[in-house]
C-alpha cells in the first residue's frame, strides 16, 4: 500500500469505524450512532479510493479482518436470520417448509423453542429457494439447546462462500474497484454481521461469470442454475445464459433447477409460496424510492391511497422491460455481469420493498464497471438509516436522501452518456447532409474530419462510403477506433493535397482564426473543403444560438471544452460568405438547412485563388 501519511490516517480512520459498527450493531438503541459511523465509514471509503492505490491482497487480509470483526453479531438488525433457523428446525423434524405457515396449529410443538417467538411474519408461508433450504439445515445439526448454535453455522456457510466469492473477484477486477465492495460498511453489516443469504448469491454469479470466461458452459449454466434456487429473482437472469452457452449446457441447467428442487417437490409448494410473494408484494413497503414517489404524488394530486395498485404495476412493468433488456444485450452482446447488472437494477428500482441488503448484488456487479457507479454506492449508504424506522428516528428522510440523491448523481453519470449517444446517433443525419459534396473517385476517398470532437461524423463517413477518413482536433476527444491527431490550431502535420476533402463540421464558430483554419483545410485539400455551421438572422438569435452551443459543450466534456468556449463566436450566413471572400475561396456550392433557431448553411469550396499565409 501507499503508506502516504493521509491515506494511512484514512485507513486507521475505515478500520476504527467497522470495529464500532461491529460494537454498536449489538444494541438497537443505539442505532443513530450506528447510523453515523456507518456514513462517516462510507465516506472515508471513497476517499480511500479517490486517495490511496491498494494491492489486491490487503484488500483481502482487510476484507477477512473486517469480517472476522462483525461475524460475532447477533441478528439485531434484521430478523430475517430467526426465519432461516425455524425453517432448517422445520426440515430437522421432517416437515416441508413450504407446507406450512409457522403459526399452523400442526407444528405446535415446536412453538415452545426460543426462535419462535422471534419470528417476524408466522402467517406468511416460506419463500426461501431449495438451496438456501439445504444450508438451513445444515445449520439445524448444530441447534442443540438455543438457536445461536444453528445461527452462527449458517452464518459460517455463508460468509465462507462470500469470502472464497471475493477471492475469485480479485482474479478479475482491479483491486480499487473490489475495495468499494470488499470495504464497505453496508455490505459488512449485511453480509458477515447479519448473514444474509445474498453471500451464497453472490458466490454463485461470480462462478457463473468466471466460467463463462472460461469457456466452461456447463458450471455456468449450473452456478446460475443454482442462484435461482438461493433467491429467487436470478430467474429473469437465466434468457442471458441460454444464449450464451447454448442448448445443450442450458439443458443441463435446467436439470439441475429440477434436482435441487426435487426433495422439497409437493402439491402445494408453488400455490403457498405464490401467496406470500403476492402477499409481500402488496401489503409490504420499505425503502423503495420509485414506488414512494408514485405513491406521493398520486396522494397529492388525488387525495387517495394507491399503494395496492402500485406495487402490482410496478411489477408488470419490470416483466415488460425484460423483453427491451433481452433484445438489446443480444444485439450488442454484454458481457454477463452487466447484463445481469442491468436486470437486478431494474427488479430493485420497481420493487415495493428495498432492504438495505438487497444492493449488495448490484454493489457487487458494480465492480466489474471501468467507473464506479456512484449512485447505488449513495443509494446503499444511506439505506442504512433506514433501520431508524425500528428506533422511531429520522426514517423517511434517509429515503428521500437516499434515493432524490441517487437520481441526482445518475442524472449526473447519464447526461453525458445520453449526451454520447445522441451525437452518434445524429452523425448519421450529418453525413446525410454533406455527403452530396464529397467527391466521388474510383479509389478509396481520402477524408479529413478537422475539429472532429468525438469522431462520430467521420466514423459514419468512413462507415458509410469506405472512405479512409483521418481525424484532427486540438484536444483529443476520440471515441472511435480512426486514427486521430492533436494538433496546435496554426498548422496542420499534412503536406499540400494529402486530402481529397476536409470536413469543418461546426467547428469554425469555435476557431480563434477560422480564416487561418479554412486555409490550412484548404492547405490540405485543395479540391474541396465543406463547411458546415449553425448561423443567425439577428443579434438576439446569435446570442441565444451562442448560449445553447455553450450549454451542450459541457454536457459534452465540461473541461475539454473550456478553450473553444473562449472564441465562440456565431455569425449570420453573409458574415460567412465575407469571410470565405476574404480568402478568396470560391463557393462551389451552398445550401440551407433546418428551421428556426437550428439553421445551418452548408459552403463547399476550393483553394483556387486563396493566398498563403
Amino acid at each position: 500500500m501507499n503508506r502516504a501519511l493521509p491515506a494511512t490516517g484514512l485507513l486507521i480512520l475505515l478500520t476504527g469505524a467497522t470495529f464500532a459498527l461491529a460494537v454498536l450493531a449489538q444494541d438497537r438503541t443505539l442505532l443513530v450512532t450506528l447510523v453515523a459511523v456507518a456514513l462517516a465509514g462510507s465516506g472515508v471509503l471513497v476517499l480511500l479510493w479517490w486517495k490511496m492505490d491498494v494491492e489486491t491482497k490487503d484488500v483481502l487480509i482487510l476484507a477477512l479482518v473486517f469480517r472476522i470483526a462483525m461475524f460475532w453479531l447477533p441478528p439485531s438488525l434484521s430478523d430475517d436470520a430467526y426465519r432461516y433457523v425455524w425453517d432448517g428446525i422445520v426440515q430437522a423434524h421432517g416437515v416441508n417448509p413450504y407446507e406450512y405457515r409457522p403459526n399452523d396449529m400442526r407444528l405446535e410443538r415446536l412453538h415452545q423453542e426460543e426462535v419462535y417467538s422471534r419470528l417476524n411474519s408466522r402467517s406468511f408461508y416460506s419463500v426461501y429457494p431449495p438451496v438456501s433450504q439445504y444450508i438451513f439445515r445444515l445449520g439445524s445439526v448444530f441447534y442443540g439447546l438455543t438457536w445461536q448454535g444453528s445461527h452462527y453455522a449458517i452464518k459460517a456457510v455463508l460468509v465462507l462462500a462470500e469470502l472464497l466469492a471475493l477471492l475469485m473477484l480479485s482474479r478479475l477486477v482491479t483491486a480499487r474497484s473490489m475495495m468499494l465492495y470488499a470495504l464497505n460498511p453496508l455490505v459488512l453489516l449485511e453480509t458477515a454481521g447479519q448473514g444474509h443469504t445474498e453471500s451464497l448469491l453472490i458466490l454463485l454469479l461470480i462462478i457463473a461469470i468466471v466460467a463463462l470466461r472460461s469457456n466452461k458452459r456447463i458450471t455456468a449454466s449450473i452456478a446460475l442454475s443454482a442462484a435461482v434456487w438461493v433467491k429467487l429473482y436470478p430467474l429473469f437472469l437465466l434468457p442471458f445464459l441460454w444464449r450464451r452457452v447454448g442448448w445443450r449446457a442450458s439443458g443441463v441447467g435446467a436439470l439441475a433447477l429440477a434436482l435441487l428442487a426435487m426433495p422439497f417437490a409437493a402439491p402445494m409448494v408453488v400455490s403457498n409460496v405464490r401467496e406470500s410473494l403476492d402477499l409481500y408484494v402488496r401489503y409490504f413497503e420499505f425503502n423503495a424510492g420509485l414506488y414512494y414517489g408514485i405513491k406521493q404524488g398520486l396522494l397529492w394530486l388525488t387525495g387517495a391511497d394507491f399503494s395496492k395498485q402500485i406495487g402490482p404495476a410496478l411489477r408488470t412493468c419490470f416483466l415488460l422491460a425484460l423483453p427491451l433488456v433481452y433484445a438489446v444485450d443480444f444485439r450488442r452482446r454484454w458481457p454477463l455481469e452487466k447484463a445481469c447488472l442491468v436486470v437486478l437494477a431494474l427488479y430493485i428500482l420497481f420493487s415495493t420493498t428495498v432492504h438495505p441488503w438487497y444492493l449488495l448484488t448490484i454493489l457487487l456487479l458494480a465492480t466489474f464497471l471501468e467507473r464506479p457507479l456512484w449512485f447505488w454506492l449513495w443509494i446503499g449508504a444511506f439505506s442504512i438509516g433506514t433501520y431508524l424506522l425500528y428506533s422511531g428516528g429520522p426514517y423517511w428522510v434517509f429515503v428521500i436522501i437516499a434515493w432524490g440523491g441517487g437520481a441526482i448523481l445518475a442524472a449526473i453519470r447519464a447526461v453525458p452518456v445520453g449526451m454520447q449517444r445522441l451525437l452518434r446517433g445524429r452523425a448519421w443525419r450529418k453525413v446525410w447532409t454533406i455527403k452530396p459534396y464529397l467527391p466521388r473517385i474510383k479509389r478509396p476517398l481520402q477524408v479529413l474530419d478537422l475539429g472532429c470532437g468525438e469522431g462520430y461524423v467521420g466514423e459514419r463517413i468512413s462507415q458509410g462510403m469506405q472512405a479512409e477518413v483521418t481525424l484532427a482536433d486540438i484536444v483529443d476527444m476520440n471515441k472511435t477506433d480512426l486514427p486521430h491527431v492533436v494538433y496546435d490550431g496554426r498548422r496542420l502535420p499534412w503536406a499540400a493535397g494529402s486530402f481529397d476533402a476536409v470536413v469543418l463540421y461546426f467547428v469554425l464558430h469555435h476557431a480563434q482564426n477560422p480564416r487561418a483554419v479554412i486555409r490550412e483545410a484548404l492547405r490540405v485539400a485543395p479540391q474541396r473543403v465543406i463547411i458546415v455551421e449553425s448561423v443567425c438572422r439577428s443579434s438576439l438569435g446569435c446570442k441565444l444560438l451562442t448560449a445553447l452551443d455553450r450549454v451542450a459543450n459541457r454536457m459534452r466534456h465540461w473541461r475539454h471544452m473550456s478553450a473553444q468556449e473562449a472564441n465562440l463566436n456565431i455569425r449570420s450566413e453573409q458574415a460567412w460568405r465575407t469571410v470565405l471572400r476574404d480568402l478568396g475561396a470560391p463557393i462551389l456550392a451552398e445550401a440551407s438547412h433546418g428551421v428556426l433557431i437550428d439553421r445551418h448553411k452548408v459552403y463547399v469550396v476550393h483553394a483556387f485563388g486563396v493566398q498563403a499565409a
